[in-house]
């Protein structure tokens, strides 16, 4: 009887993990398609934002910004923001990013390097650096959060005493629903030389500064969108990541509950077969 006790509590248990992971597969799926809806706003508010400030480098082919093009002379610091998930049960969207970011750091001075974490597992994976600067970190990480934390970030690197000589972002990209990889994005420093494929303007726009100026302007505004669009798509690759790590477990359970269901099934009608046969051999 001990053993249909521990079969009946074990299906319990598996019923229970099932109701957990389809509800957060549910959860997932419907914060995945949310941030769906909304990424071609963001996606064409960055276009349109770095179409302007290239088309602006064209009227000040001279211009240069100490931070986005720093002396590397004097620079020595690297900054590398390192993005990953505030929660975990998302398959190997975490570890793949992890292992990435060890690769880089193993590649670099750990006394120059300055980290900036954003999501609470990369801020416990930061622990493992003791020798590397913690200049921010960032627990909660959420949709909510993803434009002030890009502007807080930019607003750090624009106001370090020196400039940094590179920023450096790993984080994970959206490549379709079912496969999302890491990858390093270099925000800092940027070329010096414009691409040859900016669209032609279609207004004539009017400024009321001059081109060096508006680009000194719009350069914070340049840097925090593209920061704020790998945000955004790490965020979007998590909770792709998330539902089908859950759908997985999911079809798992239910796959246990079935064959734990037919043992269960099998041995007590063993031990009815067994106690019927006892009783009819005692007449």
């Amino acid at each position: 009887m001990s053993k249909l006790i521990q079969l009946r509590q074990r299906i319990k248990a598996i019923e229970t993990i099932k109701k957990i992971t389809h509800a957060m597969r549910l959860i997932a799926m419907s914060s995945h398609s949310q941030l769906k809806h909304s990424q071609p706003t963001i996606s064409a508010y960055t276009r349109q934002l770095e179409s302007i400030f290239q088309q602006l480098r064209l009227h000040a082919p001279q211009w240069h910004h100490p931070i986005l093009e720093p002396d590397q002379a004097h620079s020595k610091k690297t900054a590398l923001i390192i993005v990953g998930s505030q929660k975990g049960l998302c398959g190997s969207f975490n570890n793949n990013l992890f292992k990435l970011a060890t690769k880089e750091l193993n590649k670099l001075d750990e006394s120059e390097i300055n980290l900036i974490p954003v999501g609470q597992k990369v801020v416990d994976f930061a622990k493992n650096f003791s020798r590397v600067t913690n200049k921010h970190s960032y627990e909660k990480f959420s949709i909510r959060r993803v434009s002030e934390i890009a502007n807080e970030i930019t607003h750090t690197l624009f106001h370090m005493t020196t400039p940094y000589k590179s920023v450096l972002v790993i984080s994970n990209t959206f490549k379709s629903f079912f496969t999302q990889y890491p990858k390093i994005t270099q925000i800092i420093p940027q070329s010096n030389t414009v691409p040859h494929n900016i669209p032609e303007e279609k207004d004539n726009l009017i400024w009321e500064q001059n081109a060096q100026e508006s680009l000194n302007d719009l350069a914070f505004s340049y840097v925090s969108a593209q920061i704020q669009i790998l945000l955004f798509n790490s965020l979007l690759s998590e909770h792709a990541a998330r539902f089908v790590s859950m759908d997985s477990a999911t079809r798992n359970a239910n796959g246990i509950l079935e064959a734990t269901k037919l043992e269960y099934n099998k041995l007590r009608q063993a031990k009815i077969t067994k106690e019927l046969t006892e009783l009819t051999g005692s007449y």
